[in-house]
């Protein structure tokens, strides 16, 4: 779901939450002091939130691109008009490379005009472009004159590449990474030189500040152009689509304008941080404490975050410390975070801890298999349980309801001691294609809030033949009394299991609703008739 906060917008990351969604999580589970936690911070999205409405809050994420993008996003002290002309001044240094690489003739008026975007073939063959010239109020859309598309295959190949950040792709069939690929594979010879010469400038910015800023917008927009970015054949051949998760080149792609694309996401990021201090100036409930660098620093009469690049599956923080956490972790193979990072993390040189990302992944050369999955996300529960407070509350968002990656999960806090506060179904505006070509699955991610009781419960352990039967009993009740939907049947078994403090066996409660009920055309099952 897009955000609709400018301060959402300022980076591309996977599965941000509706932020109107979680202030409302924030206020319900915690008060103006309190220590929030998300150990999968992602983005930044409940941390932000969570700092700006009186919290001290915490966002700890392994991925290094992800605790990047938080540090920029919190960041309050980059002066924001020198951002701007030092960007202003970087372009201008920059200019010859975009007037060499860019400037194509307008078929109206016979001028030199700025090329805005390319479409190329698979192999790099320039076919069209569409160019910015002052005799239109519009961009231009016209068919790649054959000697200009020579002149640039002859000049790409000519070219002697520079020194910059490259790195192989991990080889996963799944993401379109592929044996010998490397970060560079992803980019035009021409893209690839002007994000060269763009990042040397960007290095010698002095300010730190503005120099991470800077970073931002240029990692914020390596995707955008390069050989990522789709048509949507339906709107037009020119008609850019969005990059998605993967390495994918289609037979087509659009190549945009490194420089012109790059000032737009600076005009976002200008936007963002904007935003984000409005938003921060209107609290006046709490001091600001700004930033810390340790948990310690905390209090109760002041507001500050910690951004940590932790492993969530040994959190360095003291036992019963945390007020409230919420968090979003990786839904088993539907991205694997890291290796779809990789774009980022090359350029910003970052050191990335493969062996410990909680993920499935279809590498070859990880050992991140469903085991793996269900090991690793259970020691994140243990370490959620330890570090929150007795009788505060746990928040989860989650999707894969029907396979072992969700049987872990529930397992996990059964076994740790959660008991059940509420269970709902978060709204979603778009669906991920899984949920949408699945008819059997959930559709949208639900959320589950927990409670750490001061006393754990005594669990009841069921085995195959049990679950069975408890499961079917439930939804033979709710049969009962109306056809139900995927989502009404599961929202209603895991209500009963953390009622029961069931430690149920590992069934498919997809195929116990497959083998004994039927689903109409509608989404709806029923007993099957006799």
């Amino acid at each position: 779901m897009k955000q609709k906060m400018a301060r959402y917008e300022m980076h591309k990351y996977w599965g941000k939450k509706p932020s109107k969604q979680l202030l409302e999580l924030i206020e319900k589970y915690s008060t103006l002091g309190d220590v929030v936690l998300d150990p999968f911070a992602g983005y930044g999205v409940f941390v932000c939130e969570a700092y700006l409405n009186g919290r001290n809050a915490i966002g700890s994420d392994l991925n290094p691109a992800a605790t990047y993008i938080q540090e920029q996003l919190l960041n309050s002290t980059v002066n924001i008009r020198q951002f701007e002309a030092v960007i202003v001044s970087l372009l201008e240094k920059t200019k010859k490379y975009e007037t060499e690489w860019y400037t194509g003739k307008c078929p109206l008026c016979g001028a030199d005009a700025k090329v805005i975007s390319t479409l190329r073939s698979k192999v790099g063959i320039p076919l069209k472009m569409k160019i910015k010239c002052s005799c239109q109020k519009t961009a231009i859309e016209c068919v790649m004159p054959a000697d200009a598309a020579g002149n640039l295959i002859k000049d790409e190949a000519d070219e002697k590449i520079k020194n910059h950040p490259s790195r192989d792709l991990i080889r996963n069939g799944r993401i379109s990474a592929l044996d010998n690929m490397t970060t560079d594979n992803l980019f035009p010879i021409r893209a690839l030189v002007c994000h060269i010469a763009l990042f040397e400038e960007i290095e010698l910015i002095d300010n730190i500040h503005i120099k991470n800023l800077a970073k931002l917008a240029f990692t914020s927009n390596l995707a955008n152009c390069s050989k990522l970015v789709p048509p949507i054949k339906s709107r037009g051949e020119m008609e850019p689509g969005a990059w998605m998760t993967g390495f994918y080149i289609g037979e087509t792609f659009i190549e945009n304008n490194v420089f012109h694309y790059f000032n737009n996401r600076v005009s976002k990021i200008i936007s963002g941080k904007l935003d984000f201090f409005n938003e921060n100036s209107k609290i006046d409930s709490l001091p600001k404490k700004g930033k810390v660098e340790n948990i310690s620093d905390f209090d109760s009469f002041t507001r500050g975050y910690l951004i940590d690049n932790q492993d969530s599956k040994n959190l360095k923080y003291p036992d019963n410390s945390i007020d409230y956490i919420f968090t979003d972790p990786p839904y088993g193979d539907t991205v694997p975070y890291f290796e779809q990072s990789t774009i980022w993390n090359t350029w910003l040189n970052n050191t990335v801890d493969y062996e410990n990302e909680v993920v499935i992944s279809d590498s070859k050369l990880r050992t991140k298999n469903t085991e793996n999955y269900a090991a690793d996300i259970t020691k994140c529960i243990k370490e959620i349980w330890r570090v929150l407070k007795p009788n505060k509350y746990f928040s989860i968002t989650f999707h894969s309801l029907s396979g072992e990656e969700w049987y872990a999960l529930m397992h996990a806090c059964l076994e740790c001691g959660f008991t059940m506060f509420d269970i709902e179904l978060l709204k979603q505006k778009t669906f991920a294609p899984r949920q949408l070509n699945r008819k059997v699955t959930i559709k949208g991610d639900l959320l589950i809030t927990l409670i750490k009781p001061a006393t754990k419960p005594i669990l009841k352990f069921l085995d195959e033949q049990e679950t069975k039967a408890l499961v079917l009993s439930e939804f033979e009740k709710m049969f009962a009394i109306e056809k139900r939907s995927t989502n009404d049947l599961f929202v209603h078994i895991l209500k009963v299991l953390f009622s029961e403090h069931a430690i149920f066996a590992k069934i498919n409660f997809i195929d116990v609703l497959t083998d004994n009920f039927i689903l109409d055309e509608n989404g709806f099952w029923d007993r099957k008739l006799t």
